[in-house]
């Protein structure tokens, strides 16, 4: 489970470049008539050995407009009683309620209708935890004065949280593990919104770029 806990993702890190000044463009496509898109709700690439998964949660429409917190928990199986959270991009061992202060995978102001997680980032070997580990998914609400422990007791009291994923062990595959039948999202929309990322370094100023869509 130390994979768990040191975390599933490698991130690159430019150390060599220092950022001196940044600009947010933004670039939008109108379109006459809605287009739709869609994407699969879970997907699961990879073996194993260099599993990937990412998730489109979906929240009801009734929570909204409400502040809450999202969180992502991975159990073993063969130790029921340990939990792990995901935060951001590092798994955090939970052993008392201290331990959920900051042990949110996101948290926002007014929870959206869809929420992207992504419960690794980069390939990550689990071939150690075929027939064991477990990954469920699920939300808190809480006050504007709450904390972390107050939304993961909501969410846990309300029981609003759910199986996403499981690692079968042979002959069944990765995506075998997905815990509900197969789902496909379909958005509608009538524009585009492109964000472009100007980095100016320090680095005989070279600039990089990084877009977002």
């Amino acid at each position: 489970m130390d994979h768990l806990v040191k975390r599933a993702c490698l991130l690159t890190v430019l150390s060599s470049v220092v950022a001196s000044a940044m600009a947010d463009l933004t670039e939008t496509t109108e379109s006459a008539a809605p287009s739709t898109y869609c994407l699969p709700q879970t997907l699961v690439r990879g073996g194993y050995d260099n599993l990937m998964i990412d998730h489109n949660m979906i929240i009801p429409a009734v929570d909204h407009s409400k502040r809450g917190d999202i969180y992502v928990g991975a159990r073993l199986k063969s130790d029921p009683e340990a939990l792990w959270l995901l935060n951001g991009i590092t798994w955090r061992p939970i052993e008392s309620t201290e331990d959920l202060s900051n042990a949110q995978y996101q948290g926002y102001d007014q929870l959206p209708l869809v929420v992207p997680v992504s419960v690794f980032y980069s390939p990550f070997d689990a071939s150690a935890l075929v027939g064991d580990v477990e990954i469920w998914i699920g939300y808190g609400l809480r006050s504007a004065t709450g904390s972390a422990a107050d939304s993961y007791h909501e969410m846990t009291s309300n029981e609003r949280y759910e199986l996403l994923w499981q690692a079968l062990p042979p002959p069944y595959i990765p995506t075998s593990g997905v815990s509900s039948p197969y789902a496909i999202l379909c958005l509608e929309t009538s524009s585009v919104e492109k964000r472009v990322l100007m980095v100016t370094t320090t680095n005989e100023g070279n600039n990089v770029t990084a877009e977002e869509q």
